[in-house]
């Protein structure tokens, strides 16, 4: 295990204000294009590059996202 800490890199450091934003702007697009019944917590997370778990994490479900969403457009 140390071996990976040291092999850590400044652009891999966690930022979790670039991972809320990455998140949110991937879910406009999910939204956009799908709905809020259509889009899926799994494609919002892959669009933004993290771990679906993360998604969760930030913003609960994906009533919040969405309602998260709506407040960062508006």
């Amino acid at each position: 295990m140390p071996e990976r800490q040291a092999t850590r890199t400044k652009s891999q450091r966690r930022d979790p204000a670039a991972t809320r934003q990455k998140l949110l702007t991937a879910a406009r697009r999910e939204f956009a294009q799908s709905g809020l019944a259509g889009a899926r917590v799994d494609e919002i997370a892959a669009r933004a590059g993290v771990n679906k778990q993360l998604v969760y994490h930030y913003f609960g479900d994906k009533d919040a996202l969405y309602l998260a969403v709506l407040e960062w457009v508006y």
